[in-house]
């Protein structure tokens, strides 16, 4: 799997729009994936690379395309068959667990992983396994929350008290299922205990997004109830409807949402870019 070229990243895809089509059911997830994926073609990705968690490959595909070079794995066995099926993943994709990669040694170029490695209780025994699979001067590549993450949620600025600012964030970690939020910093200690060095580490999703973002949660009933999810869901597509939601709901957002996924400011974001090189 030696290959010493870099892959193609859509950098001039309008992500939003696309992530709007794509997941017109999930407006905030729209809105968080849009800005998340413009973030990562600021990345040079040499090949082959391997995206770790790579769920059922719709994020990978708006980012990379379909191109050689690129192979899957995901804990998620119920992941697994969608992402096959998706055409994205060169080799194929496998079952993995970060504890123990399916892979050889220094077998890519890159490890990426998207909103994957804060889900993970235990991230400085799998991170080893990650630099494991790269070779020498390989990236790896995250995307996580950032230690600023529950300062700009919405709930948290309006919460009337400091108590219920906490109670209130500690609700968003388990319905996310979030267990860490690192500093630059601590990701610099992190990565060097595992033999890489941080290269970059760049805030994105802005605290206006943020904030947008964490309401469009509550207002469309992400993890909960509300009518919009009820017509959303799977089991009413048989009544034909969705059709004309999956048009009408993006041409309504996008201009919406439109600022919130042009700004950028690199002193404070929800989300942080990760990128560790192998020593």
């Amino acid at each position: 799997m030696t290959d010493d070229s870099a892959l193609i990243v859509h950098r001039k895809r309008d992500f939003l729009a696309d992530f709007l089509h794509r997941y017109w059911f999930a407006p905030p997830v729209a809105l968080w994936r849009s800005i998340e994926a413009r973030a990562l073609t600021a990345v040079d990705f040499p090949a082959p690379l391997l995206d770790f968690g790579c769920g059922d490959g719709l994020f990978t595909e708006a980012v990379f395309g379909k191109q050689p070079g690129i192979y899957g794995c995901d804990i998620a066995r119920g992941e697994l068959p969608g992402a096959r099926d998706s055409g994205v993943y060169w080799r194929g994709v496998q079952f993995g667990d970060g504890h123990a990669l399916p892979y050889l040694s220094g077998a890519f170029g890159s490890v990426y992983s998207n909103s994957v490695v804060e889900h993970i209780p235990d991230p400085h025994n799998v991170l080893p396994e990650l630099g494991r699979v790269l070779r020498p001067g390989g990236l790896l590549v995250l995307t996580v929350p950032s230690d600023r993450f529950h300062e700009l949620l919405d709930g948290v600025q309006r919460a009337p008290t400091k108590e219920a600012a906490q109670a209130y964030a500690t609700d968003v970690d388990k319905l996310f299922a979030h267990f860490h939020y690192h500093s630059a910093d601590e990701w610099r200690v992190l990565l060097q205990a595992t033999g890489m060095q941080l290269v970059q580490a760049t805030y994105y999703v802005s605290p206006a997004a943020v904030a947008a973002w964490d309401r469009m949660n509550r207002d469309y009933g992400i993890g909960g109830r509300s009518l919009f999810n009820i017509a959303a869901s799977p089991r009413l597509k048989w009544l034909g409807y969705q059709s004309i939601m999956a048009r009408q709901v993006p041409a309504r957002l996008l201009p919406k949402l439109r600022p919130l996924y042009d700004e950028q400011n690199p002193n404070a974001g929800g989300g942080l870019l990760v990128v560790g090189r192998k020593t």
